[in-house]
This record gives C-alpha cells, structure tokens and sequence, in this order.
C-alpha cells in the first residue's frame, strides 16, 4: 500500500469546483485554479485619496473602459478572440482570456466623484479618486443652568 500526503488542494470540494468549471467553462476560466474573471486589483488609501490599481495584461488601453453611476465605479474590459490558425499540424490550446467582464465597486461617501482620473500603462491601470475635506459636526455647549 502507498501512503499519499493529503493537500487541501486537493480535497472533494476543489475536485468539484474543477469539474464545474470544465462543465461551464466561458473561456475565462482555463487554467483549473483561476476563480475569478476580474484582474487583480489592489486599493490603496490616504489622507487626501483613494488609489485603485488595477492588472491587465495584454489589454490596450481602447480594451478597457471605466464609468461611474450612483456611487458605484465600474471597470469594463474587453478583448475579441484572436482566430489566427496554425495548419502546420500542431494542436492548439487557448489559454490567452478573451471576452468581456466589468468589475464595480461601492465608492464611499466622501469622494469627488467629479475629480476621479485615470492613467493607463504597460497593462496596468491607475485611478485616483480624491477624497472630501472631512466635515466635522460642530460642538456646541450648552449652559447649564
């Protein structure tokens, strides 16, 4: 009898996801262990501004699209599907993502929705969303008498 190390990585519920995403797989979910269809996004805070940075790597800046609505930040990718085919007998596999997927986020309340900017570069995207001066209730004393 072999003994096998047991991994979580391996449990039921991976083997599951796995075999669920081989069933409905939309072109977005190629390599078994890639969940997601938004790219990587970090955030980041500080006194005078909100900084999203965000991964997309082979998208061109005219792939990708940023709006907001109501409070809520929206980022839009989309990439046509490449039909180069190779005749030379080759077998072909299509792990490069292609399609379209948009990612929102729920803006706090003391943002200038108006002053939002962005810059794109080498796949990466960077948006700065300045912040409001902080409005801090007044205090008042009241006499006592």
């Amino acid at each position: 009898m072999t003994l096998v190390k047991w991994t979580p990585n391996r449990s039921l519920i991976t083997d599951f996801d796995r075999m669920m995403d081989n069933i409905f797989n939309d072109g977005w979910n190629v390599m078994p262990n890639y969940r997601s269809h938004s790219p990587a996004v970090d955030i980041a805070e500080d006194e005078k501004e909100f900084t999203l940075t965000a991964d997309f790597p082979g998208f061109t800046k005219k792939d990708v699209g940023i709006e907001v609505n109501d409070g809520v930040l929206t980022l839009k990718a989309n990439r046509e599907i490449d039909n180069e085919s190779n005749d030379d007998g080759f077998y072909r596999i299509r792990e490069r993502r292609y399609g379209s997927f948009s990612r929102s986020f729920t803006l706090p309340e003391n943002v200038l929705e108006d002053n939002i900017n962005a810059k794109f570069k080498n796949g990466s995207l960077t948006i700065s969303i300045p912040k409001t001066e902080e409005v801090k209730p007044e205090v008042r004393q009241i006499k006592i008498s």
